[in-house]
């Protein structure tokens, strides 16, 4: 063999020197488009970007414009060298130079392998008459005859000489003067296109053999030179990296496509550190055959980790889970892939995890492919009997499966891997797989595409059976409600994915697969148990039952006796198991590290001994209403670093050793209402970076050693309680992210204080302007900024939309909270270059013009997956919204102005069911807005879409039908809303009617609803109010008597309504309520005297109320008030001598009253009084100094 190979070299190298042969290097199917595609002539300049090719591009230009009286009539002129060595992107530069728009048409056609004489024909008609409806009758010989036309074949590979002889006459015409750029890897090509008929004639042939392109690769300075391009903008620092770079440039072979690569690599990592680590890596074998394989794939095809993982080990690339591992990091430090849905390559800091999903740079890609060369093909269906040819290679995939049987007849025998795409749901033959005795590799995933209607059920293809070499199997959303038989003789199968499919239940047999290490039913909605036997497979480290939201507790036996025995298992995923409702009592995994059990909304606690995991580093137990304790061994876990308890709306505390997990680097308490303080212990937690506490409404101070924790970000929005917080804050000096909200005067100027103190990045807003002298708008001078919060304003001044190109939004991963604002016009072409970067939290987006929205925001789920707070705003022409309920991580939505939609339909929902995590929604001058969908169809039975909905505010909306029509169906969390705000809002009795199906609203405020005279019936079922606002209801004349079978009532205001005269008695029983305020209620005519009975009361606010001339004497028996405010009193002339009772009393506000001219003596026995505030009394002023 050593032989063989060496005299290969020679050949090769004498070939090379005497011969000029250019080397047949074949590159994978698809790695380059193989649409036809029109070059862009650009009558302004030459396209920028080539280097080193000046002399090539003005022979190619000389060559085109040779005069019409040359030998023969139509020149072809050959450009031919190696794959990646630049000869499209030379080509595309001659096409972009205005010195050949002499041509009367100018078209290019992409070839490729197959050749298609037809598909030729048809693309140059195409692009010669893009908008003719009878294509199909135009003949091209027709079209072209008296045009001077200019033709590129771009990537010609075939030899044949009849076949070239054949399109030769095609594009033969006996007007002179036209010209075909032939771009080609093979010189054989050319010797072949200069035989035959119409070549010996002169009639159309190749220039001289001394006038042929042989590109020759670059040196390395014009490869460094090209690296630039791709490295660098025009004012960045290149100090430090121009040495580096340059030896960099030496190791690209003189390839552009290997320079273009490395300088977008290099362009991502901009550090000494990085581009030495690029110079100096030295790649090992296995990580070349990783690297290489993803060529496989098509461009842009989002990969997930854990697959591409367990496929190089069942190709035999790497020896284990570590070495694949290995081989992702080395591919993700070099930026070889990315994050899908940003160009930034690594996880952002505001995240514990990085996204399990990358992607490749289309440049890299492309590198690939090249390197992959043969051993990858892409066998298109429709062309099966030119497959002979790739019998030799190894990968491949299988594209415009029509449900031909006779296909697989002509797959190449000694495939290792096959994977299907975009296969429409077919029922595969069942000897389909007859032939791949070698299949290590079998992807089924593409079986069943997107947006396509699968078959109600399928079946394995019988034939499987026979893949006795087997070891990675994945049939995701296949529709399969059964394993063949004979399953389990697949005995060399590791990985197994059987997502989204119809499974019922999983045979026993299926745990005869001893080397069984990978298995994924995540999405069985129909699978209700596991076999018994499950604890057999001794060598599974992967276990996913995510979505399997039927099965039951272990008491059911859904989960086996011994689950809990898998000693190999490091992951499992039991996420979204509705219906789970225990843990094994016995829980022994001696390898976990990552467990997930999020929106397992039925499970109650966790096992006493949970804490036995002690390898255990990931766990969620978000969304686990019902958990109101961690156990007493939870602090045993001593490697446990990221911990998400947010949603646990039942969890009151956390342990008091809960300091024990010194691991922990991420705490999530996000949406915890029940949790009222946090244990000083957690202060002792040194390795904590990042902590959430946002939403916890009930949470009211944090510990007085807060400030000793390292933390990096802390999250406190939506935190009600708190109105103080240690000064100590202020001297996290690690803190690189500080998000709150509060609403307390009093911690506004604390909190800024503390971002001045730390130097924090706070909010920076721009006002875009254009730029004349500029030519541009002055958004481009953004392309730098780092902030956690950018508003830009004025969006309509960019008149240029690849302005906004040049700011590389999506890669700021930094910001935090991102304000989008158009003043008058603007839209979609804007907006559509503005992608937000992926790692953002809060979105608002204001004076948008558009009608509809561009492709990103209809995907916006995998663009902002982390998006939790987003705020629509003057959106005047947008009639129909995205997606937005397919946010993930969604808990707060605002609508304020859109007023040309009328429903809100299944489309905002898309595709993945309930809002889990929406719990604040906004509506505000929706004026047309008549219908939400809110349940999957009129059924009241249905489950409500928007379960954990807690804040609902209705503003300035009339349409009376806002409300959901079957009030909010079946609420699966045990928070239910709790805070209603309706302000002028439609309120028919219908209406009223809907509101009964909030049982559990703690907080209602009804405001500015005309023809309300009472409060409605329905309200009784308001069990746990504690808050009542009535304001501005101008047709209130009376309030109802049940009113006080309110017990837990302990605020009410009533302000601005003038036609109330008189307080129900039965309030006398609201023995709860401590705060009331009634203002300008002008048709009060007295104080009630059942005052005195509300013996709780701590505050008292009265005023604007001018019947009212005295206090009722029953106000002594107010032991606890500690806040009396008596406002426009204008019949007041002295306060009562009972004033003094009132021992309590730490704060006396009178204001307006202008005949009060006394106090009583008794005031001096208010030894409480911290507060006196007289404003407007002026009689009362006169005689303060002498009464006091």
């Amino acid at each position: 063999m050593k032989n063989a190979m060496k005299k290969i070299e020679e050949i090769k190298k004498e070939g090379s020197m005497e011969l000029n042969l250019v080397p047949l290097e074949s590159r994978a199917e698809g790695s380059r488009n193989n649409e036809t595609l029109e070059a862009s002539c650009n009558t302004d300049g030459v396209k920028t970007g080539i280097v080193g090719r000046d002399a090539e591009k003005d022979k190619i230009i000389s060559l085109l414009l040779t005069s019409e009286e040359c030998n023969q009539d139509i020149s072809i002129i050959p450009v031919v060298g190696l794959g990646g060595i630049g000869k499209t992107t030379l080509v595309e530069s001659v096409l972009s130079d205005k010195r050949v728009s002499v041509f009367d048409v100018s078209i290019w056609v992409h070839v490729s392998k197959e050749f298609d004489l037809q598909k030729i024909a048809r693309d140059i008609l195409e692009s010669m008459m893009k908008n003719n409806i009878m294509l199909e009758s135009c003949d091209l010989k027709k079209e072209l005859a008296n045009r001077r036309y200019l033709i590129v074949l771009d990537d010609l590979w075939e030899e044949d000489g009849d076949k070239l002889e054949s399109l030769k006459w095609m594009l033969q015409q006996d007007h002179k003067g036209s010209r075909i750029i032939v771009t080609t890897r093979n010189l054989r090509v050319v010797q072949q296109l200069r035989t035959g008929f119409l070549a010996n004639e002169r009639k159309i042939c190749p220039v001289p053999a001394s006038e042929v392109i042989n590109l020759d690769v670059l040196k390395p300075d014009e490869c460094w030179e090209l690296m630039k391009q791709r490295a660098f903008g025009p004012d960045d620092d290149q100090s430090g990296l121009d040495e580096i770079g340059k030896q960099i440039a030496g190791k690209c072979g003189g390839l552009p496509l290997v320079a273009n690569a490395l300088g977008q690599v290099m362009s991502e990592l901009r550090t000494v550190g990085a581009w030495k680590d690029i110079r100096d890596s030295k790649v090992d074998l296995e990580f070349k055959l990783c690297f290489t394989y993803l060529a496989t794939f098509p461009k842009g095809f989002v990969m997930e980790n854990n697959h591409i993982i367990q496929q190089w080990n069942a190709l035999g690339y790497i020896n284990s889970r570590h070495d694949g591992e290995r081989c992702m990091d080395y591919l993700l430090g070099m930026s070889f892939l990315r994050i899908p849905g940003s160009s930034s390559v690594s996880p952002s800091p505001l995240h514990f995890k990085a996204p399990p999903e990358h992607v490749m740079h289309d440049l890299v890609h492309d590198l690939a492919s090249i390197i992959v060369a043969d051993e990858f093909i892409n066998l298109d269906a429709t062309k099966s009997t030119s497959w002979n040819r790739a019998r030799y290679c190894r990968h491949a995939q299988l594209t415009n499966f029509k449900n031909d049987p006779q296909v697989f007849k002509y797959i190449p025998h000694k495939l290792r891997s096959l994977h299907f795409r975009d296969l429409g749901g077919l029922q595969l033959p069942k000897k389909a797989f007859s032939r791949s005795k070698y299949l290590r590799v079998l992807d089924l995933s593409g079986h069943s595409a997107k947006g396509q209607s699968a078959p109600g059920s399928v079946v394995l293809p019988s034939s499987i059976n026979q893949l006795k070499l087997i070891r990675y199997l994945d049939a995701t959303g296949l529709p399969i409600r059964s394993l063949p038989k004979n399953f389990y003789a697949l005995q060399n199968m590791e990985t197994l994915i059987l997502s989204n499919s119809l499974l019922e239940t999983l045979p026993d047999s299926i745990c005869r697969l001893s080397k069984l290490c990978y298995l994924d039913l995540s999405g069985s909605s129909s699978l209700s148990k596991l076999p018994a036997s499950l604890g057999k497979l001794s060598q599974l480290f992967f276990l996913n039952l995510s979505g399997c939201s039927i099965l039951q507790s272990c008491l059911n036996q859904a989960l086996p006796h011994k689950f809990g025995s898998l000693l190999e298992l490091s992951f499992l995923n039991l996420s979204s198991c509705s219906k789970l409702t225990k843990l094994p009592a016995s829980v022994s995994f001696p390898c976990l590290e990552h467990l997930n059990l999020s929106s397992c909304h039925e499970l109650e606690n966790l096992p006493t001994n949970f804490g036995h995991l002690q390898k255990l580093e990931f766990l969620n137990l978000s969304g686990c209403y019902k958990v109101s304790m961690l156990p007493g061994s939870f602090c045993q876990l001593n490697y446990l670093k990221y911990l998400d308890l947010s949603d646990c709306h039942n969890l009151e505390e956390l342990p008091e050793c809960f300091g024990n997990l010194s691991m922990l680097e991420y705490l999530n308490l996000t949406s915890c209402p029940k949790l009222r303080l946090l244990s000083d212990s957690l202060c002792k937690l040194c390795k904590l970076r990042r902590l959430y506490l946002s939403h916890c409404q009930r949470l009211k101070e944090l510990p007085s050693s807060f400030g000793d924790l390292k933390l990096q970000i802390l999250h406190m929005n939506g935190l009600p309680e708190i109105n103080d917080f240690p000064d100590s804050i202020g001297d996290m000096t690690s803190l690189t992210q500080f998000v709150i909200d509060s609403v307390t005067p009093g911690l506004v100027e604390k909190i800024h204080a503390i971002q001045k103190r730390l130097n924090l990045v706070g909010t920076v807003t721009h006002h875009v302007q254009e730029i004349e002298s500029r030519g541009c708008s002055s958004i481009v001078d953004l392309v730098g900024l780092t902030c956690s919060e950018l508003i830009l304003v004025g969006l309509e001044n960019v008149r240029h939309p690849e302005d906004a190109d040049k700011v590389k939004l999506r890669d700021k991963s930094d910001i935090r909270l991102l304000k989008l604002c158009w003043e008058n016009e603007g839209g979609k072409s804007m907006l559509d270059r503005l992608v937000p970067p992926r790692t953002l939290e809060n979105f608002l987006l204001v004076g948008y013009r558009g009608k509809d929205f561009p492709n990103w925001m209809f995907h916006i789920s995998s663009y902002l997956p982390f998006l939790s707070e987003l705020t629509l705003d003057g959106l005047e022409a947008c009639d129909c919204l995205p997606p937005f309920g397919a946010l993930p991580n969604l808990r707060s939505l605002s609508l304020v102005n859109i007023p040309i939609i009328r429903k809100i339909g299944k489309e905002f929902y898309g595709e993945g069911g309930p809002c889990m995590k929406l719990s604040v929604l906004r509506l505000e001058l929706m004026e047309n807005l008549k219908e939400w969908w809110t349940t999957e169809s009129s059924k009241e039975n249905k489950e409500f879409l928007i379960p954990n909905l807690h804040y609902l505010e209705v503003v300035d909306c009339p349409s009376e039908t806002i409300l959901p029509e079957r009030g909010f169906g079946k609420l699966s969390s045990s928070i239910h809303p709790s805070t209603m705000v309706l302000r002028n809002c439609g309120l028919s009795r219908d209406t009223w009617g809907r509101l009964q199906h909030f049982p559990t609203v703690e907080i209602f405020q009804i405001s500015s609803v005309r023809g309300l005279r009472t409060l409605s019936q329905v309200m009784p079922c308001f069990t746990s109010l504690t808050t009542l606002y009535l304001h501005s209801l101008k047709d209130l004349v009376a309030l109802p008597v049940w009113l006080g079978d309110l017990g837990s009532l302990d605020k009410i205001g009533i302000t601005d309504c003038p036609n109330l005269t008189s307080l129900p008695e039965s309030m006398k029983n609201l023995t709860a309520l401590k705060i009331l305020n009634l203002q300008t209620c002008k048709g009060l005519e007295t104080l009630p005297e059942w005052l005195g009975h509300l013996t709780s009361l701590e505050a008292l606010s009265t005023g604007g109320c001018p019947n009212v001339t005295c206090l009722p004497e029953s106000m002594k028996k107010l032991a606890a008030l500690k806040i009396l405010g008596l406002v426009e009193f204008k019949g007041l002339e002295i306060l009562p001598e009972w004033l003094g009772q009132l021992t309590c009393l730490e704060k006396l506000v009178i204001k307006y009253c202008p005949n009060l001219r006394y106090f009583p003596e008794s005031i001096q026995s208010l030894s409480a009084l911290k507060l006196l505030d007289i404003v407007g009394c002026p009689m009362l002023i006169e005689r303060c100094p002498q009464d006091l």
